[in-house]
């Protein structure tokens, strides 16, 4: 079963500025890979993973040694060997806990799928699933010393992908309206924050819209709107070089007087001003483990 990430953290442990991370497959006519968190220890050392991240890929972390906890979007997941996460291009992560392993599947953006589900999401796995999936995971890590065509290996990708569920679209049973919805606000179309400017990009009235909402248990369409460009303002703030200009002008805060309301628009919703927040999630490198 898939699920997502559940309410709000605040993490006590301050972070860098993010890096951003992208990947380049190994086989370029095959865009994903598989290997041990031990692996990429390894090739990295611990302190490059030690500040936070911003990946620009699909990673899924199939924990097979240990428990941890793990930051993802300024919230903490724990994760073990039944319930692996999986991290969401444009989020920003980092890697809390290092006594444990795991299998990492990279995707590139190009197999994602329009029906995954927005944010963060926990997969969790019984028994029985983590008997199944066990060889397929063996399979894709050991595909890089193989002599394996490459459809086999787009072959052996679309299984993975198709066994974890992520190509079922979460909501759709229930309320396809609200899942068209949720993408919206993960594709981060944030420039006009506003229920009738969503509603429109989904073809329904403000009205029925907020209907959906109800109907699936969810906040109101205003106030999921305005976590989201919290979240989206808080991954921008965390970048290196990030002011609280830029990312109110980026945010479609753009006019002078516009920079007020932004700062307004951020403490009310996240509780405090841009500055501070910046402050407390950034600092030097050389404060770096």
């Amino acid at each position: 079963m898939v699920v997502e990430i559940g309410h709000r953290e605040h993490c006590v442990a301050r972070a860098s500025t993010a890096r951003r991370v992208d990947y380049t497959p190994a086989t370029p006519d095959v865009p994903f890979e598989c290997f041990t968190l031990g692996e990429l220890r390894g090739r990295v050392g611990g302190a490059e993973l030690g500040g936070l991240q911003q990946l620009h890929f699909d990673m899924i972390i199939a924990c097979s040694k240990g428990r941890a906890a793990h930051e993802v979007d300024f919230e903490t997941a724990t994760i073990d060997r039944h319930r692996w996460l999986h991290i969401r291009p444009g989020q920003v992560h980092r890697w809390i806990d290092s006594g444990y392993d795991a299998d990492l599947v990279l995707l590139a953006r190009s197999v994602r799928s329009p029906h995954w589900s927005p944010g963060p999401r926990i997969i969790e796995l019984d028994n029985d699933q983590l008997h199944d999936i066990g060889p397929l995971l063996d399979l894709a890590r050991h595909q890089r010393r193989t002599d394996v065509g490459a459809s086999a290996l787009h072959a052996l990708r679309d299984l993975l992908v198709r066994w974890l569920a992520f190509d079922r679209p979460e909501h759709s049973e229930s309320d396809p309206l609200y899942a068209d919805f949720r993408r919206l606000l993960d594709n981060r179309i944030l420039h006009a924050r506003n229920v009738e400017h969503c509603a429109t990009h989904v073809n329904c009235s403000a009205r029925t819209l907020a209907r959906s909402c109800r109907r699936v248990g969810a906040p109101s369409p205003k106030t999921l709107i305005d976590e989201a460009a919290l979240l989206e303002a808080q991954r921008l703030l965390a970048l290196p070089s990030a002011t609280v200009t830029a990312t109110s002008a980026t945010l479609g805060f753009d006019e002078v007087t516009n920079f007020t309301n932004f700062t307004k628009f951020f403490k009310r919703v996240g509780g405090e001003t841009p500055s501070a927040w910046q402050a407390a999630h950034q600092i030097n490198l050389t404060d770096q483990p």
